[in-house]
Parts: structure tokens; sequence; C-alpha cells
């Protein structure tokens, strides 16, 4: 009789929490099971209406784009080779005059480079050219800065501008280096590249004017005496750091201020 006492009471230990989960709790009809399975947190963000969506994700199985539909959305804009032939066109004698500079300092690189190519380490010939790397590399550095300051979106209107950076870096890195190493063949290779950025400057130009690329003749005295003058302001630019200066005008340092812009006076 006590065994079966003792079953019975095993049997209604597991029938109460049966009970339990399958009957309504709280009276709002949900079983003790579906409020252990309910996220508190996320019922109180959604009470408090931050609801966060759900991520909706193409169907799987779908084929991927074809080149066609790539091509399409990478479509270039038609006139926008017109556009720039349009700037460099009407701009074109400030173009030219850039590239101009450019060989400017070209001649410059070239002529003591060939002076110190191969110099003894030490010598006065090989600081020469040392102490000239010095001071002309600033120099053409600060010239591209201009230029950008000048024309600070260059690079949107003009195609001639990616030719001048070409030869830009020709001028920087191309012909320093090949100087340094004594090099015959790799300052052959830079004059023919540059030879290649001069081609590319003519082909371009047909498209807009009828004019060729300027070359000087040097041998006529008039127009070397032109050019002489134009590379000698071309590396020797306005000095001008851009700074702002104030200066008191009249009264002992105490008058008005006047606002002058890099000048050293």
């Amino acid at each position: 009789m006590s065994a079966l006492r003792s079953s019975l009471g095993v049997l209604a230990s597991l029938i109460v929490p049966l009970s339990l989960l399958s009957s309504g709790c709280g009276g709002d009809g949900k079983t003790l099971a579906d409020k252990l399975a309910e996220d508190p947190e996320k019922k109180m963000l959604e009470e408090a209406g931050y609801v966060k969506k759900e991520i909706k994700r193409p169907p799987a199985g779908l084929p991927p784009p074809t080149d066609e539909e790539f091509k399409a959305w990478d479509r270039k804009d038609p006139e926008g080779e017109k556009h720039l032939h349009k700037f460099d066109k009407a701009n074109l004698k400030k173009m030219l005059n850039y590239f101009g500079e450019l060989e400017c300092f070209r001649d410059e690189m070239k002529k003591e480079g060939a002076k110190g190519a191969g110099a003894e380490p030490g010598s006065p010939t090989e600081e020469q050219w040392y102490q000239f790397k010095q001071n002309f590399i600033p120099l053409v550095n600060t010239w591209q800065q201009r230029l950008f300051s000048n024309e600070p979106r260059i690079l949107e209107k003009s195609k001639l501008i990616g030719h001048f950076l070409e030869a830009h870096e020709l001028v920087m890195h191309g012909y320093p280096d090949a100087f340094n190493n004594n090099d015959q063949n790799a300052v052959a290779q830079a004059d023919a590249h540059w030879l290649i950025i001069e081609n590319k400057i003519t082909k371009y130009l047909k498209n807009i004017t009828d004019e060729p690329l300027p070359k000087p003749d040097l041998n006529d005295p008039k127009q070397k005496e032109a050019h002489d003058k134009f590379c000698l302001a071309a590396l020797n630019p306005p000095k001008n750091t851009g700074k702002a200066k104030v200066k008191h005008v009249g009264g002992g340092g105490r008058g008005p201020k006047k606002l002058n812009m890099g000048s050293e006076d």
C-alpha cells in the first residue's frame, strides 16, 4: 500500500508542471512555455517603438549580372571628352605656357646633370651637382603646388594636364636618377620618354586647334632672347609663401590693420 502511494506521488509531481505549462497563466492566455520562450529585451524594444527591420536579401539562385548589364552601369559620358576639349581650347595659351616652363626645367636639369654625371665623390663638381639638386628639386615641386593652387580643379577640366604631370615626374625623378648613376642609357630613355610626351600633346592639339606645339628657333636671335627671358622667369618665380601678414597703417603700429598677402615689403 505504501509503495502504491509513493508511485502516485511521483506521478502527481510530473502531471502538475505539465499542467502549468499547458494551462493559461496570468490571464493573458499565454502558457508558461510561451512566456519562457519570450525575449524580454525584444519585447521591451517593441513596446518602446524600436522595431528592428529584417534585412531583405535577394532570393538565392538568381544568375549573376551579365557583361552587358555591367557595361550599362559603367557607361561613360559621351560628352566628357568634348568638355575637356572646350577648356583646353579656351585656355590654350596658358596651358602651353605651363608646358613651356617644364621644358625650361628639363633643359636646366640636363645642363647641370651633364656636368655632375660621373663626378668623383667629394669633388667640387660633385658638390656643385648636389647643391643644384638641393635647390632645384624643391623649385620644380613648388611649381606643381602653385599650379594646383591656381587651378584647383584642373585635373577635372583639362586633358593636357595629364601629359604635363608626366613631364613633371620625368624632371623630378627620371633625369636626376639617370645623372646620379651616370647612366647614359637611362638619359637616352628619359629623352625618348620626353619625345613621346611631346607627340601625345601634338596629337591632342590637332583635335582642338590648327596651331602646332610651339617650338622656338634658338638660332633666331630674337626668338632665343624671348625664350631665355621666359625661362629666366620660370626659374625665378616670385616669392610668395601664401601666408597673410597683418600690417598697421599709420599710428605707430596702432592704426587700422591692412591685410598683406605674401609681400615681403
